[in-house]
This record gives structure tokens, sequence and C-alpha cells, in this order.
């Protein structure tokens, strides 16, 4: 949760362009200590330098008047507030703006679940060994449970985790049409008959919520399993990869527009097949790093969560995957793959990945002022968050884009590992300008 102030914003001219960039020229940027160094019609800032909000040819917003000294609101003069023209020499303040308290959006991250649906996830324990049909305790159920829970109240992971970033789901598979392999799809004509196919139909593109746990839960409660395990060319279906890795579906993870971090966690159970050729290959497996590496081009990384096969082989194509998906050297890397035993290692292994996708950003509801994002005071759960200037070490807070400040060092894990932190900025008069609603 982010707490927000409220109080009033400052005006800036409605059109026009900064009044130093018109009407006073050449005049702004000055060196100042008071009012009365600077030229008519301008003020000295907080930067020490001399500034104009507003000018007679360009007004303030909202009807506010534009003063001697170029400041948008009214004079306010008396104790504390000197007049300009009274015989003790007051210094100039002919206006007082108000400080304004920033409204803050945190930027998101989009996680993307990609789940094994093949008949092994029901013909098999959790984590290894027969499952009965799936009675009691075979992957597919205990998969289940983990993200939406038995029962949708209380619910499971995904319950927990709203709020902490946008999340869609995928389930993935294909079907040979050989009735006697014994690995029959459980779902539920009609179905498309297509290679790969998601919950028995083609890709129709991605939602993602940032509270998801109604509409997967519609989705995930009632599936059941299919045949096979195409994850290579699931991963590119869903990704939208052309054959050369770069963007081939607008519908696909790449093509989504996201200032946020994008994640991919693959939950699978077997070895890759390809579609035409079901069984586990070689073939198989190097596509499904192929697609992982052309993936992580797009600035998506992949995570992998392996809850099956843990022959050698297996083993050493996770941890292949796992590398590609952080842009490591599939062989020599040391990502690793991540293998759960219990129910709550596989819980604990998916909430870390999420949870460890957020972001330390926030965007503001307007520009900082070149020069003069020192002046401003930034707050967590009510402590100060000290300025960290360009070239000091990453402790603080930091103004990455005039509308953007980002978390950085202690701070950041502070964000991180408090559910409800409350983070507040704060600029003075004339450090900030409004976002003006069109």
């Amino acid at each position: 949760m982010l707490h927000c102030g409220t109080a009033s914003e400052s005006t800036f001219p409605a059109a026009g362009g900064s009044p130093c960039d018109t009407v006073y020229r050449g005049l702004c940027g000055k060196p100042c200590a008071t009012d009365t160094e600077c030229a008519d019609g301008l003020y000295c800032g907080l930067d020490d330098k001399c500034s104009a909000d507003c000018a007679p040819e360009q007004p303030c917003l909202s009807g506010l008047m534009c003063t001697n000294r170029g400041r948008c609101g009214g004079d306010l003069t008396g104790p504390g507030f000197p007049d300009a023209g009274d015989d003790d020499g007051g210094i100039v303040t002919d206006a007082v703006c108000a400080d304004t308290d920033v409204a803050l959006t945190k930027v998101q991250p989009k996680v993307l679940f990609l789940l094994d649906q093949s008949s092994s996830m029901r013909h098999y324990r959790f984590p290894t060994g027969d499952s009965n049909n799936c009675n009691p305790d075979c992957r597919w159920t205990v998969l289940k449970d983990v993200l939406i829970g038995p029962a949708a109240n209380p619910g499971g992971l995904l319950k927990q985790l709203e709020g902490e970033a946008e999340i869609g789901v995928k389930m993935y598979s294909a079907t040979d049409g050989n009735p006697n392999d014994n690995d029959n799809s459980f779902l539920p004509e009609p179905t498309d008959k297509v290679c790969p196919r998601f919950n028995g139909k083609a890709f129709d593109g991605l939602t993602f919520e940032l509270n998801a746990f109604p509409t997967v839960d519609a989705m995930l409660r009632p599936a059941s399993v299919d045949d096979d395990t195409p994850t290579g060319p699931a991963i590119r279906t869903v990704v939208g990869l052309a054959d050369d890795g770069g963007v081939g579906d607008p519908k696909g993870f790449a093509a989504l527009a996201s200032k946020a971090p994008k994640v991919l966690v693959l939950v699978t159970d077997g070895e890759p097949g390809l579609c035409g050729d079901n069984f586990a290959s070689e073939p198989g497996r190097a596509a499904v790093i192929n697609a992982v590496q052309q993936t992580y081009t797009h600035d998506i990384r992949t995570f992998v969560i392996a809850i099956g096969d843990t022959s050698a082989q297996a083993e050493r194509h996770f941890n292949a995957v796992a590398n590609a998906g952080k842009g490591l050297d599939p062989v020599t890397g040391d990502a690793g793959a991540i293998r759960p035993n219990t129910p709550q290692q596989l819980v604990d292994a998916l909430k870390h990945i999420v949870l460890d996708a957020r972001t330390c950003t926030f965007d503001l509801n307007g520009q900082v002022q070149a020069g003069m994002e020192k002046l401003g005071t930034v707050t967590l759960n009510g402590a100060p968050v000290p300025f960290d200037a360009p070239g000091a070490p990453d402790e603080g807070w930091r103004l990455v884009t005039p509308s953007r400040i980002e978390l950085v060092g202690s701070a950041c894990e502070t964000l991180k590992s408090s559910p409800d932190a409350q983070l507040t900025a704060r600029f003075p008069c004339g450090a900030i300008s409004p976002n003006v609603p069109k």
C-alpha cells in the first residue's frame, strides 16, 4: 500500500513553454541569493538561480495571479513574509505556493506462468512416483492447490500475491492422436487440433491482471490434462517469437509494451518433445534452450520449476534452460533449475520469484525540473530516504527520468520486505510541474 499526500499543487503557465525560454530568455539561470538580485519579473529559486513560473504574456493555470516576481499565487505579507518595499529592507517573497505531495504509482512486474498440462502431470505423484490416476496427490492437483487453493476461499498463492504483480497464466500441451498410447487427453471436446495448444485451444493472446485470482481460478480449477509436452513451441508461441528471434506475433509477451520487468515462469515435470514428434528428444531439448535464449533478448527472464524427471539427462536440460533464462551460457552458467520436493517448497519458490521481480521504481504525477531533484523529500515508512546523487554509492532514492524515481540499496530492500510500505515524495514550489489533464 502506498500512502500519498494531497496538498495543493503548484500551478504553471498554461501554454507557450517556460517564461525562461521566451519572455525572460537570457535572464533566468543567473546565480542569486535573494529575489532582488534577479531581473524584474524573476525570483530567486531554491536552487539559488533566477527563475520565473509565469509572465504577463504567459498567465498561470487555474486563473491564479502571476505576481510581479513571476510566481503563481497570491502575495502574502506580514510576519514571516516581508514585503519587498518595507522600510526594514525585507527580502521579497511576493508569493508562496504550496509544496507538492506527489502521487506515486508503483511500476508492477508482469509475470507469466506457463504450466505443463501434459498427461504425466496426472499419472505421476508430486514430486515422484505413480499417482494411481491422480489419487490423491498427482502433480497436477498439487500445482493447482498451490496456485489457487483446494477451494476459492481462502484460495492459494495467487490470491496472496494480488497487488504485488500483474499475473497471467497459460497451460500448454499437444495431442498425438494415438488412442493406444495410454496418454490420451482428458480435455472436454471440442478442442482445437493445433500444436501447441493452450487448455485445448489455439493461442489467443495474453491477459495480465494485478488482481488475477478470480480470472485464473475460473480457468484453472476445472482444467484437466492433455497429452504431450511441446515446451519449445509453446514458449515461442506465448512470447510471440519469429523464426529469427524477432517479434512475430503482436499478441505475444515480447510485443507487449511494458515499463516494468517481464518474467516467464515455466513449470514442467518432464523433458520436451516437438510438434509432430511428441517424444522427448535432443531436438526437443535444443528447441527449448533456443526459445528461452531468444526470449531473453526481449528483456524477459525465464525461471524453471522442475517437478518431475530426476534423471541426469533431465537435470542437465533443466539447468541449461534456467541458465539461458538469465542470459548465461547454458552449459557453464550457474543459475540452476528450481526443484521443490514438497508443496510448501513449491509455494516458496514461486512466491520468491514473483516478489523478487517487484521493482523499487515509481512513476510521479509530474515532471521534476532539471537540476532540482535534490530538493525533493522522500520518506519510507515515515523515515527520510537520502537523495542518491550521481556518482554516489547506490543508497537512497534517485531520479531515473523527470517523472520516475527509484529506491536503491537498503531503501529498496526495506520496501520489498514491508507488505504495507508507505512511501511519500514531496517537492517544493517550482521544482516540479504537475501533469495537467488534457
